[in-house]
């Protein structure tokens, strides 16, 4: 992947990357490979990526004429939390032309730190759940598990922009363009009403990612090379220590930095593991060098299985499909939850977790639970009786074992 130079040449690379016909083409392909091509909101943007109005709106930001509207705000729940947390987004064209911006930011991935494993386009966090799953003697090690509350909320847009100046210093486009972002400070609320807003990060837009990366790098450059092995993936973070007093040292130095930042520690998931002890990591869980899926993973399975199940029954109630009509539907979602479509994706469910975990007693779980879904679905009940459902009509009706395909994975990969 190419990486440009830090050489204080004032190009303004990225942006003049967006104006190129063929990057915006690569953008479209990439985000087509997430999206059905019939979707409305793609063909929108495709339209708009490939339209002379999106030149003339990168021309405009070029030229530091910035005069497109301040994003949205909303508050949304939390996943198994009564909190909610505050959600940004731009609206219309300028929606898609920052993640035109964001995608072209892509090529110069590597001047983030070494141990940042989030929203980047050169490693993913399941290449540090690899190297975790590789790491010898794993039981041996105190491991520092660390946590920031509230973090892109609470990002001080004066403390991250001498650090984005040290990252763009040849892209003053860019640079200037972030700075607006950060310091504008107003944002658009529900009944159209432009207020003042929070400093913060602006959670939500595409550009969010990135300064969350970026906020905390000094931490990456402090503990990659230290630690024996070292992963932070936004705001978590997992410091293996050879020690206690190593451990300790790493935890005083990260509450030290986050005071600089005027940040605080989520107390609920900031802890020192002994040896041997079990943590959670990444959706996974970590015991005695086995690694298998975490409840908060499962749970979260769980719930969107369960939600397609309730639906299907309303349907079934109010609308008059068949007990195997629904039982048909009820096994396409799930399969398409763990194992994508046709296409094979890399981004399944089950190709991410398959050659991480080497433990299969959370998919005995899991199986367990989609049968009894698909059971309620035909029955309409959750009492003994739904075990008139045997193991073999849920096949007949296209449903896979994960348990049977995770094994199958890996005699492949043997």
């Amino acid at each position: 992947m190419e990486c440009n130079s830090l050489n204080n040449t004032n190009e303004n690379v990225v942006l003049s990357k967006a104006m190129d016909m063929d990057m915006r083409e690569s953008f479209l392909r990439y985000r087509g490979s997430r999206m059905k091509n019939d979707d409305p909101d793609f063909l929108a943007m495709k339209e708009y990526i490939l339209s002379p109005r999106c030149t003339e709106d990168i021309g405009k930001l070029l030229r530091r004429e910035y005069d497109f509207e301040p994003p949205h705000h909303y508050r949304v729940p939390k996943n198994f939390s009564n909190r909610k947390r505050d959600v940004y987004s731009f609206k219309g064209d300028m929606r898609h032309l920052f993640k035109l911006i964001n995608y072209s930011m892509r090529d110069y991935d590597c001047r983030l730190t070494k141990g940042l494993y989030s929203f980047r386009a050169s490693v993913t966090a399941k290449d540090f759940l690899l190297k975790l799953r590789n790491f010898e003697n794993v039981g041996d090690y105190y491991i520092v598990k660390a946590d920031v509350s509230n973090y892109v909320g609470s990002i001080v847009p004066e403390l991250i922009i001498p650090r984005l100046e040290k990252l763009w210093p040849d892209d003053t486009a860019l640079l200037d363009l972030m700075k607006f972002i950060l310091l504008r400070r107003e944002c658009i609320e529900r009944d159209g009403s432009v207020v003042k807003c929070e400093p913060g990060g602006l959670g939500g837009i595409p550009l969010s990612n990135y300064f969350m990366n970026v906020y905390l790098m000094e931490l990456d450059e402090y503990f990659e090379p230290r630690s024996p092995l070292y992963c932070r993936y936004s705001d978590d973070l997992i410091i293996f220590a050879s020690s206690r007093e190593e451990a300790e040292e790493y935890i005083a130095f990260f509450h030290k930095v986050l005071r600089e930042k005027k940040l605080g520690a989520n107390p609920d998931k900031t802890c020192l593991i002994e040896p041997g002890g079990d943590v959670e990591i990444l959706g996974f869980t970590l015991s005695n060098g086995r690694m298998g899926i975490s409840d908060h993973a499962k749970r979260k399975i769980m719930r969107k299985i369960r939600i397609c199940a309730r639906k299907l029954i309303r349907m079934k109630r109010y609308e008059g499909i068949s007990d195997e009509e629904a039982a048909r539907k009820m096994v396409y979602c799930c399969n398409l939850m763990f194992f994508g479509g046709d296409g094979g994706n890399e981004m399944t469910w089950s190709r991410w977790l398959f050659p991480v975990i080497n433990d299969a007693s959370s998919l005995v779980e899991l199986d367990r639970y989609t049968q009894d879904a698909i059971r309620y679905v035909i029955t309409g009940t959750m009492a003994d009786k739904r075990y008139r459902i045997g193991y073999q009509q849920l096949k007949d009706l296209g449903y896979r074992s994960l348990v049977h395909a995770y094994y199958h994975f890996e005699h492949d990969k043997a």
